[in-house]
C-alpha cells in the first residue's frame, strides 16, 4: 500500500515529499479533499469546480499511466485524461505558459507501449536509495 502524505504536511520540518507520496496525494488525497471542500454540484464557485475537475482528470491520467498493466486501451485512457487535464488547465488559467513537462506527458503513452508498465522503469527505487545515501554521515570525505 502506498504511503500517504506526512501527518505534518505543510510544516517546515516535514521535508520534501517522495515521488510515491506525491502520486498518492494527487491520485487520492487531493481529489477527495477538494470534493469535500468545494463539492461537485454544490452551486459553488465555477473556478473552484473547474479546479476540482482538473484534479480529477489528472488523478485519472495518473491511475491509468501507473497501472501495473499496459495495453493499448490503458495508453488511450491515459492520453485521453491527460489531454483533458491540460485543456481544463488552459481553460482555468488562460494566460498560463505550459512547460516542457506538460508536452512530455503527452508522449508517456508511447513509452508505456514500448517499455511496459511504468513500475518497471520509473525512478522511485533509485530515489529511495539516494534518499538513504543522503542520510549517511561521511564527514565530507569520499570513500
Amino acid at each position: 500500500m502506498a504511503p500517504g502524505p506526512p501527518k505534518n504536511l505543510g510544516d517546515a520540518e516535514h521535508g520534501k515529499l517522495k515521488a510515491e507520496q506525491w502520486r498518492s496525494a494527487i491520485v487520492f488525497d487531493l481529489p477527495v479533499t477538494l470534493v469535500k471542500l468545494w463539492g461537485v454540484n454544490s452551486g459553488g464557485e465555477k473556478r473552484k469546480q473547474k479546479l476540482a475537475h482538473s484534479t480529477m482528470l489528472l488523478a485519472m491520467a495518473i491511475r491509468w499511466g501507473t497501472s501495473h498493466v499496459t495495453s493499448t486501451h490503458h495508453t488511450q485512457q491515459y492520453r485521453k485524461y491527460m489531454k483533458a487535464y491540460l485543456e481544463c488547465i488552459r481553460d482555468v488559467f488562460p494566460g498560463h505558459s505550459f512547460r516542457p513537462n506538460h508536452h512530455a506527458c503527452l508522449h508517456m503513452d508511447e513509452f508505456l507501449l514500448r517499455y511496459g508498465p511504468m513500475h518497471g522503469w520509473w525512478m522511485f527505487p533509485f530515489e529511495r536509495i539516494i534518499g538513504g545515501l543522503q542520510k549517511t554521515i561521511t564527514n565530507h570525505k569520499i570513500g
